[in-house]
């Protein structure tokens, strides 16, 4: 899983060929701040990375390997491990393909395949369609979901990692009447030991985790809500007792702002809009993904395929950047 000079080789998936994933993977490649920490490798499609090559903004010249311990991490080269074959002339840009969602879903099984073998450190994925792959056969298309299913991990929680500040989620993409319900003490304290465990694969052993309300004034006492007093709160009371450094349940509305005073690492947030608005306004444009849980380090971008800009070479690389060198940093659980 590392070079002969000792970097981990990080295994990227294709991504949908008629978004950006590409394009920003290849602009990744060429910088020397990714280099220095990282082997990245393509699992997918030489045709699309040389259709794409121009997009990139430096020289870059492609190499194919037989197996994935052959990369050498050399700068001005994508190293690709070419699988399967995919159909380009069915892959328009910046539409909904089903041979693109097919192929790229594939692309995502095989690096995870890489990482659970040990042949790579660990894995980023690129950006997908969820509609292109459900109509290419899948039947798991959510990132979380299918890293769940290709790892065999029975529990996951999706973290967004930003230069600074942390979130995750106790629910994910559910609609929002159907998140009291969720949020039980037994779902809550199973995800404050999960997120704790998690983070250790990213450098955070010990972490202060903030565990935000659900409704306003943390239901004051009843009135709005009792969540907090039946669930949360007990939830973070087990969490305590087990040693655990949670602070919590804090007022959903000001969470993020005394996240400095709390001096927490992370917020465990109750719902989608909730968390992720908060982080966003913190952090926007310097977000990673990483799924917790997992055997393996498995990283993604925080953002989509952008069909409207496929093939235009104008698609930033900063969130494949993070990504890569976050994959690189991370520490293996086994």
């Amino acid at each position: 899983m590392y070079t002969q000079s000792g970097k981990p080789i990080v295994a990227i998936s294709n991504g949908d060929p008629s978004g950006i994933g590409p394009e920003i993977t290849l602009k990744a490649m060429t910088k020397a701040e990714v280099r220095e920490v990282a082997a990245p490798i393509v699992v997918g499609s030489p045709e699309v990375f040389e259709r794409d090559l121009a997009l990139a903004g430096a020289p870059l010249k492609i190499r194919l390997l037989e197996k994935a311990s052959d990369a050498t991490g050399d700068a001005g080269t994508v190293e690709i491990l070419p699988f399967d074959r995919l159909d380009l002339s069915q892959c328009p840009r910046g539409e909904v393909s089903a041979e693109a969602g097919r192929y790229s879903g594939f692309s995502i099984a095989k690096a995870i395949e890489l990482g659970m073998a040990g042949t790579v450190h660990s894995v980023v994925v690129s950006p997908n369609n969820k509609r292109a792959m459900k109509n290419g056969g899948h039947e798991h298309t959510g990132f979380e979901e299918i890293a769940r299913h290709y790892t065999g991990a029975k529990r996951s929680i999706q973290i967004l990692m930003g230069r600074k500040y942390n979130l995750a989620r106790v629910t994910n993409h559910v609609p929002l009447r159907q998140v009291a319900d969720i949020c039980t003490r037994e779902r809550v304290f199973g995800q404050i030991k999960v997120l704790k465990d998690s983070l250790a694969m990213v450098g955070l052993n010990d972490p202060v985790i903030g565990v935000s309300g659900l409704n306003p004034h943390n239901g004051e006492h009843g009135l709005m809500g009792t969540e907090e007093m039946t669930d949360i709160g007990p939830a973070c009371d087990d969490a305590r007792a087990e040693g655990l450094r949670v602070v919590g349940p804090i007022p959903a509305d000001t969470v993020f702002v005394d996240i400095d005073k709390l001096g927490l690492d992370i917020v465990l947030s109750m719902y989608h809009d909730h968390g992720n608005s908060g982080i966003k306004i913190l952090e926007f444009g310097h977000l990673v993904n990483f799924i917790g849980g997992l055997p393996i380090p498995v990283f993604t971008v925080s953002h989509g395929t952008a069909f409207d800009i496929a093939g235009r070479g104008i698609a930033g690389s900063t969130n494949m950047e993070l990504s890569i060198i976050a994959a690189a940093k991370s520490v293996r659980a086994h």
